[in-house]
Parts: structure tokens; C-alpha cells; sequence
């Protein structure tokens, strides 16, 4: 315990002091470091914020004395673990982060004695809007919606009102959206709001992009025929992918489908008679029957006699019948009324690319091989696809069905198993901190602790070392022969004092070359 004492007191006190400021200050760094690294584990606490809701949220949580960290494009905020639903309560009795819109709500701390019928209305309508943006929200592939109504007061003594309207802006999570949800959509927003049709609502996507028009008369017409055939064509096209994914494989298969149809409505009506179908109607029978006499003209003196004798009637005597018939015969006839809807398929184009197969690399870091399918195989997926698809040549249809090999780049690249060197943000943070952490211990080592345990030890094991030297050790460090102990003077002598220095002099050079070999052999 002496020698260590004695070894921080050769060191000195600058010396010892400036060791142990900087031995604290790698210390409180490493700490640093490994209470960052293993700091309690974060989670999720909301995603899909707007700038707007992420710094309300953020202060929020400040204000709460909660840690939190945000993610690098500041849509979502995370927090510790044990953390979650406490964060989420107190946010939530804040009102953070808002819903974006305003419902029904806008109703709740509003005094109605106070307020004109045009801000009622006004509110009125604001209210629509935001209940039907938070349904159109909710749904899946939607991000978010706003929603305006144009909704026209009711003008007193007028016949002719203006139909309300309606635009929708949405954000869509991926991809686009389907004929049927398109309409979906537009069926919830005329639903919503009194005397607002479907046809009168315009849907719009984040990037401009017209998904629906209010359209009126023939456009609307137009509009909805474009519709049917989109529908036929995704659903024909549906089908027969199906179909080959499931004999190839998925993503194997590309299909097409474009159909030409009769968008006119035709109604027909039609009248045939057949001649050998007589049928009597009526019949009408009229039958005369008479008798007429033709007498002498001449006037005797007898007839002019009152209550005289008539002379005997002389002259000729006819008698005639007629008989007149008339029979009405009905002819069969049919009459057929056609009414053909639009809409028929008049022609229909399918083309199909199927891949080959492909067969893994033998050995890592090869490529695959690829061949083309069997003339057979091909022969009857062509089969399956035209009677799925419904070929008619009787209408010109045309299939076509091509073997060609996929460029599966893309495919692949988003498939394989990540590189070793696909890092992110928060890999590279992390490897900095690891680097961070390795340099400072080993610097901590060989530039504080070796230094500080050569000085304290340095008398000690220099002492061994010159031993070590005196014996003709390893080191082969022996004192000069003027430096022989039977060469020192007399004590009486005066020069004995100059001979002492030069030995001490000599004596601590061979001190100084005995520690550094031994900390030559410590290194090897």
C-alpha cells in the first residue's frame, strides 16, 4: 500500500488529476452511449400524421414529460413501451391530434340563441362535410378525404330548384381504386345529403387525377357504358389470371382483355302471319223468301158497284227466294316485341404471356436457367383460356398466347432476402454508436489505464528489470566496467561525489532501457 502511495506521489498531482478528469469524462460518455443503446425499447404510438398533428403532438407530449422519438419523414411518433396508453390518454383528453375535419361536434359548445340562420346553415353544412370525410377515411385504401358540398337555399315561389353538388379530394394508400369502389363512394356522399345524386358528386385523387365527373344527360350516359365495359373487361381478365396462377404459378401470367360492345338500345317489334292457320270469325247468313201477282189493268162497271162482286183476278204469278252468306276467317298472327339492352359484346381480344420455367442456380451466386414449356402444355392452356374467356369466332374474336421469358428483375429484387449492406437511417445511427463506443474504450485503454498503470508500477518493475540487466538476463544490459562497484572511491576521498553522480546518472539510464524492454514484452 506504501509503494502505491509512493507511485501516485512520483506521478504528481497535475498529472494524477488530469488522468482522472479524463478517465470520468470517457466514463460519462460510455455511459451516455450504452443508456441511449439500451434504453428502454420504443413503440408505435400514432402514424400517419400531417406536420400539423405531429408538432401538436409532440408538444403534447412534451408538456406530459414524456420521451419520445420521431421517425426521419416526422409521420410517426414513438414512445417507451410501458408508455403507450398512458401517452394516448393524456393526448386523447387534450384533443391530439385533431381528426382534421369537423363533425357534429362544431354543435356541442355553441350557443344557438346567439347565432344568425347563416351561420347555422353554415355549420350546418361544415358539419356535413366533416362526418362524410371521417366515413371516407375509415375506409382501407383511402389515406384521408375532404370533402365540399354546394348545397343551394330554397328559393320561396320558385319551381325550378338547383340540385346540390358535392367534390371529394382523396389520398389513396396504394395503387388506385376500383370501378365498383369508386361508385361505392359517390353512393355514400348522395346518401348523406338530401336531393344529392351519384351523378352529381366529382371524385378527384391527390394527384389531379379525374376518378369520377358529375356528368349530366348523354355524358352521363357515356360515363356509364365506359363502366360496363371496364367491369366486363377487369372481370373477364380476373378470371383467367386466376385460372393461370393457379397451373404456372403466381406472377407467371400476364392477360389483357379489350371488348368492343354495342352501346345502342334496340327495340323491336315484329308481326307474322301464317296462312295455313284459317280460323271463321263470324259468319253472317241472310235468307228472302217472296211472291208478287201481276193482274189485268181493265176496270169494269161491277167493281164500280158498292158492295158489288169482284171479278175473278186474272193475270201472272211470281214467287222469288234469295239466300245471302258471309263468312269472316281470321289468320294467325304473332307479334314479338324485342328490346336489346346495350352493352352486347361484338368483339373480344385476349392476349396472354406466360413465362417459362425456371430452375434454380446449382451453386450460390449463380444464375438461374430458363426454358420454354411444352408445345403440349401451351396447347392446352390455350384451350382453358379461350373457354374461359368465352372465344366466339363466329364474332371474329381473337386469343393470343405467347411463351416468353418475364424480366424478373424487379420481381426479385423486391422478393429477395436483403443484402448485408441494406441499411437505413436508423441501422447507420446505430453502427455509428457502436464505432463511437469502441474507439473511446480502446482509447480509454491505451491512452489513460496503460499510462496510469505504467507510472504507478513503473518503479517496481524497472527495479526487477535492472536485476534482470545486472544478471546478465535476456535484456543483456550490464553496467560499464567504469561504473564497477570496486572503482568507487573512498569515502574520504573528494571526488567521490562526482563519481556518485555519474553512477546515478548511468544507474538511471539502465532503469529507463530495463522498462521499456519489459513493456516491449508485455506488447508481443
Amino acid at each position: 500500500m506504501e509503494r502505491f502511495l509512493s507511485s501516485l506521489g512520483s506521478i504528481g498531482p497535475s498529472r494524477l488529476l488530469a488522468a482522472l478528469g479524463v478517465t470520468g469524462l470517457v466514463a460519462a460518455a460510455l455511459f451516455a452511449i450504452m443508456f441511449r443503446m439500451g434504453g428502454e425499447e420504443k413503440s408505435l404510438l400514432y402514424s400517419g400524421l400531417s406536420p400539423k398533428d405531429a408538432s401538436s403532438v409532440t408538444e403534447a407530449l412534451d408538456v406530459a414529460a414524456v420521451k419520445y422519438q420521431v421517425s426521419p419523414d416526422g409521420s410517426s411518433v414513438f414512445v417507451p413501451r410501458s408508455k403507450v396508453a398512458e401517452a394516448r390518454m393524456k393526448l386523447a383528453a387534450e384533443g391530439v391530434p385533431g381528426q382534421g375535419s369537423v363533425g357534429y361536434e362544431i354543435f356541442d359548445n355553441q350557443d344557438a340563441l346567439g347565432s344568425t340562420s347563416f351561420v347555422q346553415n353554415i355549420n350546418r353544412i361544415r358539419a356535413l362535410e366533416g362526418e362524410l370525410a371521417r366515413s371516407i377515411d375509415s375506409l382501407d385504401t383511402v389515406n384521408n378525404a375532404r370533402v365540399h358540398l354546394v348545397i343551394p337555399e330554397r328559393q320561396l315561389f320558385s319551381e325550378n330548384q338547383t340540385p346540390p353538388t358535392a367534390s371529394i379530394v382523396i389520398g389513396l394508400e396504394r395503387g388506385t381504386l376500383s370501378a365498383r369502389q369508386i361508385q361505392a363512394i359517390r353512393n355514400l356522399a348522395a346518401a348523406a345529403v338530401p336531393g344529392l345524386t351519384a351523378e352529381k358528386v366529382t371524385l378527384t385523387d391527390e394527384r389531379g387525377e379525374m376518378l369520377a365527373n358529375a356528368q349530366v344527360g348523354a355524358d352521363a350516359t357515356s360515363g356509364a357504358m365506359d363502366d360496363r365495359r371496364a367491369q366486363y373487361e377487369e372481370r373477364t381478365r380476373q378470371r383467367i389470371q386466376e385460372m393461370l396462377e393457379g397451373l404456372v404459378g403466381p406472377g407467371a401470367a400476364r392477360v389483357q382483355v379489350t371488348a368492343e360492345m354495342d352501346m345502342s338500345q334496340i327495340s323491336q317489334t315484329e308481326e307474322s302471319f301464317d296462312p295455313d292457320k284459317v280460323v271463321p270469325r263470324s259468319t253472317r247468313s241472310i235468307e228472302e223468301t217472296g211472291a208478287e201477282t201481276n193482274g189485268d189493268n181493265a176496270v169494269t162497271q161491277g167493281q164500280n158497284v158498292p158492295d158489288g162482286a169482284q171479278a175473278a183476278a186474272s193475270g201472272n204469278q211470281s214467287n222469288n227466294n234469295r239466300t245471302d252468306e258471309t263468312v269472316n276467317y281470321e289468320i294467325s298472327k304473332t307479334t314479338k316485341t324485342q328490346l336489346t339492352a346495350p352493352g352486347t359484346v361484338t368483339r373480344l381480344s385476349v392476349s396472354v404471356a406466360v413465362d417459362g420455367v425456371s430452375t434454380p442456380a446449382a451453386k450460390a451466386g449463380g444464375q438461374p436457367t430458363w426454358a420454354p414449356r411444352p408445345a403440349d402444355e401451351m396447347t392446352r392452356i390455350t384451350a382453358l383460356v379461350r373457354a374461359a374467356a368465352g372465344i366466339s369466332d363466329e364474332r371474329g374474336d381473337e386469343l393470343e398466347v405467347t411463351n416468353i421469358r418475364f424480366a424478373k428483375a424487379a420481381m426479385e429484387a423486391g422478393s429477395k432476402a436483403p443484402s448485408k449492406f441494406d441499411f437505413d437511417k436508423n441501422d447507420i445511427i446505430y453502427g455509428v454508436q457502436l464505432l463511437a463506443l469502441t474507439i473511446i474504450a480502446m482509447g480509454m485503454i491505451f491512452f489513460v489505464a496503460k499510462p496510469l498503470v505504467s507510472g504507478i508500477f513503473g518503479d517496481s518493475m524497472g527495479g526487477g528489470g535492472k536485476n534482470k540487466a545486472l544478471a546478465g538476463g535476456p535484456m543483456n544490459m550490464q553496467l560499464p566496467q567504469s561504473a564497477s562497484i570496486d572503482a568507487l572511491p573512498s569515502s574520504g576521498d573528494d571526488s567521490g561525489s562526482n563519481a556518485t553522480v555519474d553512477i546515478a546518472r548511468i544507474q538511471g539510464s539502465v532503469n529507463a532501457n530495463a522498462i521499456r524492454a519489459w513493456l516491449q514484452e508485455r506488447r508481443a
